[in-house]
């Protein structure tokens, strides 16, 4: 066993050390793309890293396909993004259905090398974002029925979000239980330890600092299903869904934004009279850039009642935050507010992964380590090559879907003419409206304080 987790671990080196520092490259290349709001570029980027293949329409990397269907989203190309993103789903069905044989092959592999390695699994947002952002490019395009179809099945993923949650839970104790073996009181000692709580918290890392929105509810969602009803509902039914969904969101955000809309649906349901929408805008503002993951390298005690080891140090992701752009940006004196945290959604889910992903590392290392000793007992020399092989298997996995904002807004105004003017930081701008339609919707992007947002007009 001793031997054959040598030579496991030494031919892993290669493949996991080059796996870590090549997603540490990708991201820097999207994410300074992203930075300049150079969407097209970071678009180009993503294409590149998920595979694209420009014949077939085809990619083979899942979170690449949502890093470039939202960037795509972003320069308006829609059906390229929509078709992009139609392939995710196919992409999260075969990951949420792959058999256990593949997944403990996947993890077993994994416990030689880290995280990274793995196949990407989605975050519970993403699928939620991505039937989202297809809607969007729907809205777009005015094709409100597919919109409509898409804000329906990101409805029903967050209505699986606490089983979804709870069966996850489950699988993973299974899973690390399986994988610690006759190593798991090492690792429940170490992972118990108060010196590695205090080493966690001297390193940044608290957990449950995020709390989800209730039901680990996508507000964002939530009021984009409630705007395309109240737009372009036909009966008292789709105007009620649509105040319906605007009070979930005040009542989980406390938006003063989603409860003018709640009492401008509740009056629609009562009347359906399309008056009472004429000249009315809308402005969302998607503000910032999302949490994402950094790697931290830190030391933890391993219980192996040992000194005879050279390296026990483990690699974790933590989150850092990119942050808004601005407080808000104002249109004819009206100030957007904030109708969802993506930061707080991405944050929570993180918190319910973070447990496992600790588990996971400790167990990887305590079995490195007790190898370690085993070998270092009997050849010092080689036992120093092993920690040195085990230093370079150590790895994070940094992976998230960076292409979302750090929190959306909303507002909404009464039009006096075809003109009105955003506000937004050091930059103003006048925003032309088609004087043939009687509703708008004004989607704004500010990457950044010292870039021009970008901006976007529905007409309806």
């Amino acid at each position: 066993m001793k031997l054959k987790l040598v030579s496991g671990l030494v031919s892993m080196v290669m493949l996991s050390g080059c796996t870590s520092m090549m997603q540490k490259d990708d991201f820097e290349s999207f994410n300074n793309k992203l930075n300049t709001g150079d969407y097209n570029g970071a678009a180009e980027v993503a294409l590149d890293h998920a595979g694209y293949d420009e014949e077939s329409g085809e990619t083979d990397d899942l979170l690449w396909t949502l890093q470039a269907g939202a960037t795509l989203n972003y320069v308006g190309q829609y059906d390229l993004s929509t078709k992009l993103l139609d392939s995710t789903e196919n992409m999260m069905k075969s990951e949420d259905t792959e058999s256990t044989v593949v997944e403990g092959a996947e993890l077993v592999g994994s416990m030689l090398g880290n995280d990274a390695m793995l196949a990407y699994e989605q975050a519970h947002y993403d699928g939620v974002m991505s039937n989202t952002i297809k809607a969007w490019n729907f809205i777009s395009q005015n094709d409100y029925q597919n919109a409509r179809v898409e804000l329906n099945r990101a409805e029903e993923r967050q209505r699986r979000a606490a089983q979804h949650f709870a069966d996850v839970i489950k699988e993973r104790r299974a899973e690390i239980k399986e994988e610690a073996g006759e190593s798991g009181a090492l690792v429940k000692q170490s992972m118990e330890s108060e010196e590695t709580k205090k080493i966690l918290a001297d390193a940044g890392i608290e957990q449950g600092q995020w709390k989800p929105y209730e039901g680990y509810v996508n507000p964002f969602t939530t009021y984009s299903y409630g705007l395309n009803l109240l737009l372009t509902g036909k009966s008292k039914s789709d105007f009620q869904k649509a105040a319906d969904s605007f009070k979930r969101v005040y009542s989980l955000t406390d938006s003063k934004a989603a409860k003018a809309d709640y009492e401008l649906a509740r009056s629609m349901a009562r009347s359906n009279n399309q008056d009472k929408l004429a000249n009315k805008v809308w402005v969302i503002f998607e503000n910032g850039q999302s949490t994402v993951r950094e790697e931290k390298r830190i030391d933890l005690p391993v219980f192996i009642l040992s000194d005879n080891v050279s390296y026990t140090g483990i690699a974790i992701p933590r989150l850092k935050e990119r942050g808004k752009a601005l407080n808000n940006i104002t249109i004819e004196g009206n100030d957007t507010e904030t109708i969802a945290d993506m930061d707080k959604i991405i944050g929570a889910e993180f918190d319910q992964d973070f447990p496992y992903i600790l588990a996971r590392e400790i167990t990887r290392v305590t079995l490195k380590t007790i190898a370690q000793k085993q070998v270092k007992d009997e050849n010092a020399l080689l036992g120093d090559a092993f920690a040195i092989v085990q230093m370079l298997t150590t790895g994070a996995d940094i992976r998230s879907f960076s292409a979302l904002p750090s929190e959306y807004q909303a507002t909404r105004i009464d039009a006096k003419n075809n003109t009105v003017e955003i506000k937004a930081g050091a930059f103003t701008i006048p925003v032309e409206l088609d004087a043939d339609s009687s509703k708008h919707i004004i989607y704004v992007k500010a990457i950044s304080p010292v870039i021009e947002p970008t901006i976007k007009v529905v007409n309806i």
